[in-house]
């Protein structure tokens, strides 16, 4: 069924949602201001959100989850200041004629597993060294008349990033740059430490040892990388896809839909800035949504800005997750019903909460509109309310809707 078929004016309320989606965003990031995760900020944003929720749904609760919120983003200092201590236990081990190179292969080891772990692999290898705090869930139920068939949870995530310093100050271009330098500089000093233990011949050694001085400035530069003392409003990203949930419900309820196999959840979702906590949490504390022979399926919306930039990501989490191919279809199909032919994508480096929802064993897919470059608003400063597009907003609450009404009538193919 067409979604636009319950509602004589279905067009001009799915407006209305988009600039009811403007008019909250820009009244949490003015009254509440840049969420990070864990933050007094971020609970009362979702405590706001909550309330609105509560006029479409059956139950809203907030659960709770700990969380390290500096862990994630601060594998790339650590990284960087690893990398400085290896290099100058090379400089020391090739002009002085000792051992300390070897020093090098545990720094080196430790540097990589940083990076690897946190970012590569959104693992919690650093949780440990960072200060424990408390984030939440908002999840709203809107319950099937009958019995439950079939569960669809979109989800959006509230909290916003630290901000990203030389995607602020030099684009796209910029922050690829200093990301790439760096990583050069790492496969450069373990390929010639490699070389540096083994060889004897000492000017081979200093040539070598002298040549990761070149990357020292990439190596300083990773402790600017982001400023985890500022975050940034995040009206983007990722506060639109928690009202095109929001849209999604509340379009149910003033239409007085509910239908009767197909339970629709909204997920709000804490923490994905700092490696999908949020999300992990909630799949860990909710085995029965996953395990109780309902058909459940999780649709991710973030950063829904870019109309151009539409995009299903078939791969997530670095391009190493892959997401469910029936509702990246679902997704699709939907999409052209509404006269948009978006394409499948993989996100090359990051993350969406699909990600935890694929890794959970749930079929998962996320919607994105955003430029991939990364745009200059990205986790910056710039992702303010007056950058918001509303009518990117209201194609993607017609998409969303037109998703759940197609899982309703026939599930996934």
């Amino acid at each position: 069924m067409d979604f636009r078929e319950v509602s004589a004016n279905a067009k001009e309320k799915i407006s209305a949602y988009a600039e009811n989606t403007v008019k909250n965003i820009t009244h949490i990031c003015n009254e509440f201001g840049p969420r990070g995760c864990g933050s007094e900020n971020e609970k009362n944003a979702q405590e706001y959100m909550g309330e609105q929720l509560k006029a479409y749904a059956d139950s809203v609760t907030r659960e709770t989850f700990d969380v390290h919120p500096k862990a994630f983003m601060s594998f790339v200092p650590i990284a960087g200041g690893l990398l400085m201590a290896s290099t100058a236990a090379n400089i020391a081990g090739a002009f002085k004629k000792n051992k300390l190179s070897a020093v090098s292969v545990p720094l080196l080891g430790a540097a990589l597993g940083s990076v690897v772990g946190e970012f590569g692999l959104y693992k919690q290898p650093l949780d440990p060294l960072f200060k424990k705090m408390q984030s939440g869930n908002v999840i709203a139920v809107r319950k099937a008349s009958g019995e439950t068939k079939r569960r669809i949870i979109i989800s959006g995530h509230t909290d916003s990033a630290p901000e990203w310093t030389y995607t602020y100050k030099l684009g796209s271009k910029g922050v690829v740059t200093v990301a790439g330098y760096a990583v050069a500089g790492l496969v450069y000093d373990m390929v010639s430490t490699a070389v540096l233990l083994k060889s004897k011949n000492d000017k081979l050694k200093k040539g070598l040892a002298l040549g990761q001085l070149a990357f020292a400035p990439a190596f300083g530069a990773l402790f600017k990388f982001t400023d985890q003392k500022h975050h940034v409003p995040g009206a983007n990203d990722d506060l639109t896809g928690c009202y095109i949930a929001n849209s999604v419900l509340k379009f149910l309820s003033d239409n007085d839909i509910r239908f009767e196999n197909t339970e629709v959840v909204a997920l709000l979702a804490g923490g994905e800035e700092c490696g999908l906590r949020g999300s992990k949490a909630f799949f860990a504390a909710h085995p029965e949504m996953l395990n109780d022979g309902v058909e459940t399926i999780f649709v991710g919306f973030d950063t829904i800005r870019d109309e151009e930039y539409m995009e299903i990501y078939t791969k997530d989490l670095n391009g190493l997750v892959k997401n469910d191919i029936s509702v990246c279809n679902l997704l699709k199909n939907a999409a052209a019903k509404c006269g948009k032919d978006i394409p499948f994508g993989a996100i090359p480096l990051g993350s969406t909460d699909a990600a935890a929802a694929s890794q959970a064993c749930c079929k998962a897919a996320s919607f994105v509109a955003m430029d991939p470059a990364p745009a200059r608003y990205y986790h910056t400063r710039l992702d303010s309310p007056d950058i918001l597009v509303p009518s990117t907003i209201e194609k993607t609450i017609e998409i969303a809707l037109q998703t759940v009404f197609d899982f309703d009538e026939k599930g996934l193919d």
